[in-house]
């Protein structure tokens, strides 16, 4: 394998850990909305304070807004660089070479004779001629 090839393999890998990463951050953001909801009202019959440290409050809103800020933010990156990957897939002249990129980059198929089998030829020509035409015909995005 060319390194040019190698090159344009590790870019399309991107797609598969942009989504991971993507997940991560969704997650992340999520559990952090969860954390900053109040607790619920306390029956244990018990005097308590008249209320919470509200300085402790607002400096946790802060805190909290900026962290999902910047975990919003990652996401539009990561949206982007998926769109970038899915339009330059998109631009492969050949429909069985998209096919075949989409099936291993973006659905994440390793199995050769899966994507063999889907495409209805042996998983040989996939893998030595469809996928060695793909790689020559994909261009990485400038």
């Amino acid at each position: 394998m060319t390194p040019e090839n190698e090159a344009k393999k590790a870019y399309l890998k991107r797609y598969r850990k942009d989504i991971v990463e993507l997940e991560q951050c969704k997650q992340e953001a999520i559990q952090l909305r969860l954390k900053a909801l109040p607790g619920g009202i306390s029956y244990d019959g018990m005097p308590h304070g008249s209320g919470e440290n509200h300085a402790d409050l607002a400096n946790y809103a802060v805190a909290l807004d900026e962290v999902l800020m910047k975990a919003e933010e990652k996401q539009r990156e990561l949206l982007r660089d998926l769109q970038a990957i899915t339009y330059a897939i998109d631009r492969v002249p050949d429909a069985d070479c998209r096919i075949l990129l989409r099936y291993k980059y973006i659905e994440g198929i390793k199995d050769w004779d899966v994507i063999a089998d889907r495409m209805n030829f042996s998983p040989d020509y996939i893998k030595r001629g469809i996928h060695s035409k793909a790689l020559r015909l994909f261009e990485i995005p400038q």
